[in-house]
């Protein structure tokens, strides 16, 4: 039996359990259920999108901008505060929205939600000042004795009050960025757009009065807690509450603050933040004098808000450590010292559970290695203490884990075990040496059982070879019924005694079947899924994507048509999908004038598309609207690079002007060259481009090595612009490009690594910065000057991406697909097929990736759990890579080389019709 703690802070009891632990959340809208369906009588309109419910009035009044209020609320106070505020607000006709559901609110007060979003459950559009003055007094009234968090983004419109005001935008004005994305803007005095941006904290626009009167005030820059504790840095910001390094006035000895923000997070027992960190210091003390955790400095409130006061560790995060042993350049793992940290955490874990305590939340996050190599457990909030007897522990969360690394019984609320540990050990192990996200998404419906995932997953040559000891142990823990799992016993005895062969490696067969199950199953799932015609986006894109504009090749569906171009032109039947997406793509074109000229981001690779699928369908109406889309873009532009800038319309105009040998289109590529080695920055670091600070973008100020933003990209661009014009000042600049990166390179055991720019500590291995990109230029390179330098680097970097292929996820910008397209441009580059091979490995693991939906082997996009459909992070890329794994031919969106060694350069190709 699992007994909550009580809430005084140092006066622990237990309590039974009540009903309401397994019960479900009141729904927000349960008591005003006949309010409603009456409103709707006299001519309100109630729709729901995404997590709201809108109300909109008969005669409403429509407002770009405007102060608008919150009024907060927790999971259980929520239908009560909906039900005071919902007869105020339909008699003042005043426009609102509220969150639909449980979950939404539960979303909305969660530990990790968005700073700037949490709380707001119900949302008002005060149609002018007085109406605005009178519902914020109205409202208070109305919710007073109601529960629900400060919204940080806004000011409190009384001490304690539930009711909190901002200015933003009410029907907005959106608008396309230099980036390519979308963004939420009000208008300033002068009617310029500014972002509607929603922070963590108080910033109302400086063009305004507050409406009611107040003075915003300063921002704190010292924060001194019991008169004792002062604050001296912040560690991170979050929902629940910061955390914080501070200096102990008393001791002299540096501490860790960590604060828990009241009615955050509240549960079904009405608990919150403040009663789970007030929980952890219970187990801290609990634990005092073991050495396992940080040891118990203090407790305090003020202003309602809790604070713990723990020790520091001066430790390194788990996962760093293991990363650092891991990413050695020959791919090797040092088995001995990975089999001694699987010891380590299965002592640390021995010792807990000695005293009574089950962590339920053991994960690489929590866990810190120490400088003489102990490792420490941090963020006890989820932890179990027995209490008494061996059936009673003292528990907040019950329900709550982390996904993947905690036992799946773990969430059904079961009363606490050892054995969740257990399974958590094997899931950190798998996650940390294997380099295996355990948080699986799921097959739907279930094709294969846990064991058998994990048990796929650790065979060679899916994972880096492991100690066979390791991967016993790791199958062994991660067992879905609990008694089955290895006990901590044997995981030490094995771990001290480690046995030194490795899995032994496996030729890798990467067969037909599997590429037909994964594209015809992509295939297929795009098919069965796609949305309503009247939908701007016919399949779901990542949350960033979601911001982008939905035409063009990252985040949208050029990308996809692209694909279907290169996979019907090899017979492939895929003309359901062509009326998915032409007719989306052609009416988003119509809607509006784009002159964005990124190749990715932009709509230079949306006029690529449209001309390949006009080719291939024999279409030419699409053709002449690919010439006149790309003839419209903007040519003066301050971005340089491929993806959002003139590299990457440069590279369309060659692309275009090889297809139809339109001689205005080559000099425009030659402009496009000319302007960008106007703008180079040659200085100590070689030939570079900095994208300057004055221009309205993200990457302002952004100087880069890699091929999305960078010396790389910029640099394959020029040298293909070299060949088309014959221009030896291009040619030259490309090849001092390639000198840059020669110079900015490093080497371990073997493999190239860069970093992703001057300075910088980190050498991603990816497409858009680092090996894979890079090498994507220098072999391009070498087989236009026969310079061994740039084919030794480019071998190199072939290396750092096999070296590293196990942790790569399936997204072609950063991942295993734009890795592969790299090893067949080097296969291409160089003739030799050992990188075809390699290519095809990268292929058996994105095979290993796979999923079932509907019995259809799909991958899973960046994140590694949802299915999404863009060409930078989901199916799209992933198809162009399989496609041109099996027909060869150009890479898709890149520069081409004049020269190619092993035929991979594509026959000039008719239209469909024409090759049959």
């Amino acid at each position: 039996m699992a007994l909550p703690l009580v809430r005084e802070e140092d006066d622990l009891h237990t309590m039974p359990r009540t009903a309401a632990l397994s019960a479900d959340f009141p729904e927000p809208g349960e008591l005003v259920a006949e309010s409603l369906a009456d409103c709707v009588l006299s001519g309100w309109l109630i729709e729901r999108a995404d997590i709201w419910t809108y109300l909109r009035p008969p005669l409403e009044e429509r407002r770009i901008q405007g102060w608008k209020l919150h009024v907060s609320a927790t999971v259980l106070s929520a239908p009560w505060v909906l039900q005071a505020c919902l007869p105020i607000l339909l008699a003042s006709s005043a426009q609102f929205k509220f969150a639909s559901t449980a979950v939404d609110v539960l979303k909305l007060n969660d530990f990790q939600c968005p700073r700037g979003n949490s709380g707001k459950f119900i949302t008002v559009y005060p149609p002018d000042r007085d109406s605005l003055l009178e519902l914020a007094e109205k409202l208070h009234e109305a919710t007073i004795g109601l529960s629900g968090p400060a919204i940080l983004s806004d000011a409190r419109y009384r001490k304690g009050s539930l009711v909190h005001y901002r200015y933003g935008a009410f029907d907005g004005y959106r608008m396309l960025t230099n980036d390519g994305g979308y963004r939420d803007c009000v208008l300033d005095e002068n009617g310029a757009p500014v972002e509607d941006r929603r922070p963590g904290h108080f910033q109302p626009p400086s063009w305004l009065l507050d409406p009611f009167g107040r003075e915003v005030t300063a921002t704190v820059t010292s924060v001194l807690l019991r008169d004792r504790y002062e604050v001296t840095r912040v560690v991170r910001h979050a929902n629940k509450g910061g955390v914080y390094r501070a200096l102990d006035r008393e001791t002299g000895r540096e501490v860790i603050v960590k604060e828990a923000r009241p009615h955050v997070g509240t549960d079904r027992e009405g608990l919150d933040a403040r009663d789970y960190l007030r929980h952890e210091g219970f187990v801290l003390r609990h634990l005092a004098g073991t050495g396992l955790v940080p040891e118990y400095v203090d407790l305090l409130e003020q202003q309602e808000h809790v604070f713990l006061i723990e020790e520091y560790l001066d430790g390194e995060r788990f996962r760093d450590r293991v990363d650092g042993i891991l990413r050695s350049g020959d791919g090797q793992l040092d088995t001995a010292e990975c089999a001694a940290l699987a010891g380590k955490l299965a002592r640390l874990l021995r010792g807990l559970h000695q005293r009574g305590v089950v962590v339920r939340d053991f994960t690489p996050n929590n866990l810190l290695t120490m400088p003489d190599g102990s490792v420490r457990l941090i963020d006890l909030e989820l932890a179990a203490v027995r209490a008494g007897s061996p059936a009673e522990w003292i528990v907040l969360g019950a329900g709550s884990g982390t996904p993947g690394l905690s036992a799946p019984e773990q969430f059904a609320c079961v009363d606490p075990d050892p054995a969740v540990d257990l399974f958590s050990l094997g899931a950190t192990l798998l996650h940390q040496i294997a380099h295996v996200n355990p948080d699986f998404a799921e097959d739907l419906p279930e094709v294969r059982p846990l064991e058998e995932r994990v048990a796929e997953w650790l065979a060679p040559p899916l994972t880096r070879p492991l100690s066979r000891t390791l991967s016993r142990v790791i199958k062994g823990l991660m067992r879905t019924e609990p008694t089955e799992r290895m006990s901590l016993a044997e995981v030490i005895e094995l771990t001290e005694t480690p046995a030194p062969s490795l899995t032994r490696s496996r030729e890798l067969l990467w067969s037909p079947e599997q590429w037909d199950e994964l594209v015809e199953g992509a295939l297929g799932h795009l098919t069965e899924t796609a949305a309503a015609e009247s939908e701007p986006r016919p399949w779901p894109e990542t949350g960033f994507g979601e911001l982008n504009e939905p035409c063009s090749v990252q985040h949208g569906l050029a990308g996809t048509l692209a694909v279907l171009a290169k996979l019907s032109e090899n017979d492939m039947h895929v003309d359901r999908l062509y009326d998915i997406v032409l007719p989306r793509i052609l009416r988003h074109l119509d809607g509006r004038h784009h002159r964005l000229p990124g190749l990715y981001f932009g709509f230079s690779g949306t006029a690529w598309a449209l001309y390949d699928a006009g080719r291939v369908l024999g279409r030419p109406e699409l053709i002449d609207r690919a010439l006149r889309l790309v003839k419209s873009l903007i040519m003066a532009w301050p971005n340089p690079d491929i993806t959002h800038g003139l590299s990457g319309l440069g590279t369309c105009f060659l692309y275009l002007a090889g297809e139809t040998g339109d001689a205005e289109l080559a000099r425009r590529a030659v402009r496009c060259a000319e302007s960008i080695l106007a703008a180079a920055n040659p200085g100590p670091d070689g030939l570079m481009w900095t994208i300057p600070m004055s221009f309205d973008s993200d990457l302002a100020g952004y100087r880069s090595y890699g091929f999305a933003h960078g010396v790389a990209g910029i640099g394959a661009f020029l040298l293909a612009a070299a060949g088309a014009a014959g221009r030896e000042d291009f040619a030259d600049a490309a090849r001092r490009c390639g000198d840059t990166l020669l110079t900015a390179s490093s080497i371990d055991t073997g493999a190239t690594h860069w970093p992703d720019c001057p300075g910088a500590s980190r050498a991603p291995v990816w497409w858009c910065n680092g090996s894979a990109g890079i090498g994507t230029f220098l072999c391009r390179l070498y087989a236009e000057t026969g310079d061994e330098r740039y084919l030794e680097a480019a071998t190199g970097a072939a290396r750092a991406v096999m070296a590293t292929r196990h942790w790569a996820g399936t997204a072609y910008c950063h991942g295993l697909p734009g890795n592969g397209d790299f090893l067949l441009d080097l296969a291409g580059a160089t003739g030799d097929q050992t990188y075809r091979v390699w290519a095809e490995s990268i292929a058996q693991l994105m095979w290993a990736r796979r999923i079932y939906r509907n019995g259809r082997a799909v991958l899973p996009d960046e994140g590694g759990k949802d299915i999404t459909s863009g060409f930078g992070a989901g199916i799209s890329g992933q198809l162009a890579f399989l496609a041109r794994l099996k027909f060869g031919g150009r890479r898709l969106f890149h520069p081409d080389p004049s020269t190619w060694r092993d035929g991979v350069s594509p026959e000039r190709s008719g239209t469909r019709s024409e090759r049959r």
